[in-house]
């Protein structure tokens, strides 16, 4: 049981389904293995960061939680109904979750952070604000969110905002409830991977390119629809 821990939240829809920008470049069981290489970069780095008390994995995908299920007592596997679909929804099952379990605070990550590191996760806790958000490398999204939960904090009633430009979404959504937020950027957290050009940038880091993708020589450019 957590009492005024901190816990992460990390939603992920498909291992089989996701990263559809990516058709063009790699092939169904490419796509699969990256989705699950990244996934396990970010519960490792969670993980030994320290700074946080349980994951919880939101998913509507049957397979996804029982792969979850025998990844450790410290992860929980949180189903995601056909009712309540998409990435906010997620984010509001998984702020249910925390509260139920005595949560201080949640930090919602996404599951493609494939530079995502122990000390991003900490950086991103240790912080005092209400809110903080971890931008994209764009400065536009949201790849990372610490919400106060319990007391007068505000964190019950915030309203999630994913999608494009999602950022300032959020910050208007503190300044409605008179939270406090900062934004913070790191590497690990500005660098989400859903496009043939982030597959190409990832590729000129040295030694982060996962295994799923390192047998292609040349990615092409993305089409035009």
């Amino acid at each position: 049981m957590v009492t005024h821990g901190v816990v992460a939240i990390i939603p992920i829809r498909s291992f089989a389904e996701g990263k559809t920008r990516l058709t063009n470049v790699l092939s169904p069981t490419q796509r699969r293995v990256l989705i699950e290489e990244m996934f396990a970069t970010v519960i490792s780095a969670v993980r030994k960061s320290g700074a946080i008390a349980r994951i919880g994995v939101v998913s509507p995908d049957p397979e996804v939680l029982a792969a979850v299920e025998l990844l450790g007592d410290d992860l929980t596997a949180i189903g995601q109904g056909v009712d309540r679909p998409g990435l906010n929804e997620a984010a509001n099952i998984g702020r249910e979750w925390a509260e139920t379990i005595g949560a201080g605070a949640m930090l919602m990550l996404f599951g493609d952070l494939p530079l995502l590191t122990p000390g991003d996760v900490t950086s991103l806790v240790r912080r005092d604000a209400p809110v903080v958000i971890a931008t994209d490398r764009h400065g536009l999204g949201t790849n990372g969110l610490v919400l106060r939960l319990g007391g007068a904090s505000g964190g019950h009633d915030f309203r999630f905002s994913y999608g494009p430009d999602s950022r300032q979404r959020h910050v208007d959504e503190a300044d409605r409830l008179g939270m406090e937020v900062i934004t913070a950027i790191g590497t690990g957290t500005a660098f989400d991977l859903d496009t043939i050009d982030d597959l190409e940038r990832l590729g000129q880091t040295d030694g982060h390119l996962p295994a799923a993708v390192r047998s292609i020589d040349r990615l092409p450019r993305e089409q035009s629809a």
